[in-house]
């Protein structure tokens, strides 16, 4: 298996939405487990999910995938992910066409073996403490009305902008 890792400008046009949440955090497990040797738990994958997503969203203007992420009491949840994760064990195995199909989207690519290199080894604690910074999209959402309500959508306007502004990792 080969996925391709070649930085290239961000401005392309890139192809729809083909994949899901669940098969991009299939593709950080892999990623973490193969070049990091780093096996990630469920709390991490979200994080880092949301990194990738966020990021996406900062660079190329669209939604990496079409699940929206959750504000939950430890920080953005993808549900669809939460949900499915406990049934897939290691090593994670990624079909032939969803390697064509994440081939086919170099910065969303990219991104994620960004994301990887650089948070791989951060703690669930750690990751969750990041998201849940003052200013960040789940506090900006968890704290916008009161009481708290969990389970709410974090819009794509305020990650977007949080992302712009804080990126978590660097091209150029």
């Amino acid at each position: 298996m080969h996925l391709t890792l070649c930085f290239i400008d961000y401005e392309i046009s890139v192809a729809s939405m083909a994949l899901n949440s669940t098969e991009y955090s299939d593709l950080l497990r892999y990623l973490a487990f193969k070049r990091k040797k780093v096996v990630l738990n469920k709390t991490q994958v979200n994080k880092l999910l949301f990194m990738c997503y966020g990021t996406y969203l900062a660079l190329v203007g669209k939604k990496l995938f079409e699940e929206a992420p959750k504000a939950w009491p430890f920080g953005p949840v993808f549900p669809k992910v939460y949900k499915t994760f406990d049934r897939k064990e290691m090593p994670i195995l990624i079909s032939d066409e969803n390697i064509k199909q994440f081939n086919s989207n170099l910065p969303a690519l990219n991104i994620c073996c960004a994301v990887i290199d650089r948070y791989s080894h951060v703690s669930a604690y750690d990751l969750s403490t990041w998201s849940h910074q003052e200013g960040s999209p789940w506090y900006k959402t968890v704290y916008s009305e009161s009481p708290i309500v969990w389970n709410k959508v974090i819009e794509d306007d305020i990650i977007k902008k949080f992302f712009k502004e804080n990126p978590v990792v660097q091209f150029g």
